[in-house]
């Protein structure tokens, strides 16, 4: 899976907020109509990661 195809299918994911996965995950306080907080922070951490790689920063 590329990586554009796993931010795509997190994406997705984030609306299913309040489904039996999310049951019990200690994160459900931090959802809110954006989605799920764990995929939005997977997210965010993914996009940041690649924009460091792509300029170099990457440590």
């Amino acid at each position: 899976m590329s990586r554009d195809e796993l931010l795509e299918a997190l994406r997705r994911m984030m609306p299913e907020t309040g489904s039996l996965a999310c049951l019990g995950c200690g994160y459900e306080h931090r959802c809110s109509t954006h989605g799920c907080a764990i995929c939005r922070e997977a997210i965010a951490l993914i996009e940041q990661l690649s924009a460091e790689l792509e300029r170099g920063d990457a440590t």
